[in-house]
C-alpha cells in the first residue's frame, strides 16, 4: 500500500473507524465490559491510528489530524447504530469524552506517524490493535469494587404532614409533560402504590420502563418510609434503527439498591427529602458518577413535585 493512500483522508477516518468499532464490539459483545477500555482505551485508539495515518511519513498540522480523528470517531457512532451495538442516547453521553481522549490519541498519533521510518514502527498501531482484547481482561479482572453512590434530593410543602405521608406513600399517576431527559428515553416515574400497611408492605413504583418492586423496612409514620429494592426495570430506553435494542448496558449495570423518604415539620412547612443509594457499574466514575447522580436528581424532582402539588391540592 503506497504513501497517498494511507494518507488519503477517507483511509485515515474509515480504517480506524473499521478498528475502533470492532474494538467496541469486543468490549459489549465479548466481554459484556463497560470499563476504562471502552470508554477511554477505545476513542484514544481510534484518534491515534487515525492520526498516525495521516501524519504517515509527513508533517500535518495538528489540527487537520484531529479532525479527521474526530471524523472517524463519528463513523465509529454510526458503525454502532447501524448494528445495534448501542443507542444514539449513550453515543451522545460518551462523546465529550471521547472528543477530549481524542486531543491525547491524535497527539501520540501524529508524533508517532510523522516519524515513522521502517516497518517495525509501521506495523506498531496493528500490534496495539491485536493486544485489544488482553487490555479489555485486564480491565475486567483488575477492576476495583463498586462504589455505592447516594443521591438525595428535598422539597418544601405547604401542607399538614399526615396528608403529604399518605401521598408519599401511594401517590397517583403523575400527569406533568415530559422533559429533558425524559423525552429522550431515560425511564420517568409515572405512579406508585402500595400492598399492605407497616414494615412488610410492598410498595410498587410504576416507571416508563416497568416497576421497581420495593418491600418496605422501615415504617415510622408520618416520618419515615424506607424500603429495599427486590427488582427493578432498565434505566431507559435506546434511540434506535431497531424498535427494541437490548444492550447489555440495559441490565444491572445500574441498580437502586435502597431509598426513603423523610418528612420533617418546619413551621408551617414540610421538608420531605427523598434518598436513593445505587450502584452503577459505568468507568471511568469520576465521569459517569456525576451523569447518573443528575438523572436520579431529575426522577426524584418528577416525584417530589408531584407529591407537592397533590399534597397542596387536597
Amino acid at each position: 500500500m503506497n504513501i497517498k493512500t494511507i494518507n488519503a483522508p477517507w483511509f485515515a477516518s474509515l480504517v480506524p473507524a473499521l478498528a475502533g468499532y470492532a474494538m467496541a464490539a469486543i468490549c459489549v459483545r465479548g466481554f459484556e465490559f463497560y470499563g476504562w477500555s471502552l470508554f477511554l482505551g477505545v476513542p484514544m485508539a481510534v484518534c491515534f491510528l487515525s492520526a498516525f495515518c495521516t501524519s504517515f511519513r509527513r508533517e500535518v498540522p495538528f489540527r487537520a489530524a484531529y479532525w479527521t480523528s474526530m471524523a472517524s470517531l463519528v463513523l465509529v457512532c454510526g458503525l454502532t447504530l447501524l448494528s445495534g451495538l448501542d443507542g444514539l442516547i449513550c453515543l451522545i453521553m460518551a462523546f465529550p469524552l471521547a472528543m477530549i481522549l481524542g486531543l491525547v490519541g491524535a497527539c501520540f498519533g501524529r508524533a508517532l506517524g510523522s516519524a515513522c521510518g521502517g516497518r517495525a514502527r509501521a506495523a506498531l498501531p496493528a500490534v496495539l490493535v491485536l493486544m485489544f482484547p488482553l487490555v479489555v481482561g485486564f480491565d475486567r479482572a483488575t477492576r476495583p469494587p463498586v462504589p455505592m453512590r447516594t443521591v438525595t434530593t428535598l422539597v418544601f410543602i405547604q401542607s399538614p404532614i399526615d396528608r403529604v405521608w399518605q401521598t408519599v406513600i401511594a401517590f397517583p399517576r403523575i400527569k406533568e409533560p415530559l422533559r429533558g431527559l425524559f423525552r429522550l428515553g431515560i425511564a420517568y416515574p409515572i405512579e406508585a402504590r402500595i400492598d399492605g400497611v407497616g414494615v412488610g408492605a410492598v410498595r410498587h413504583c410504576v416507571f416508563s420502563t416497568g416497576s421497581f418492586v420495593e418491600p418496605i423496612t422501615a415504617w415510622r409514620e408520618p416520618t419515615l418510609l424506607a424500603f429495599d429494592v427486590s427488582s427493578s426495570p432498565p434505566p431507559m430506553e435506546e434511540i434506535s434503527f431497531y424498535e427494541h435494542l437490548d444492550a447489555p448496558h440495559l441490565h444491572g449495570f445500574m441498580h437502586s439498591h435502597r431509598g426513603q423518604f423523610q418528612l420533617a415539620q418546619d413551621g408551617d412547612q414540610v421538608l420531605l427529602e427523598g434518598t436513593t443509594w445505587f450502584t452503577h457499574s459505568l468507568s471511568p466514575q469520576w465521569y459517569w458518577g456525576p451523569i447518573s447522580d443528575y438523572i436520579i436528581h431529575r426522577i426524584h424532582e418528577r416525584v417530589l413535585h408531584h407529591i407537592k402539588h397533590i399534597s397542596e391540592s387536597r
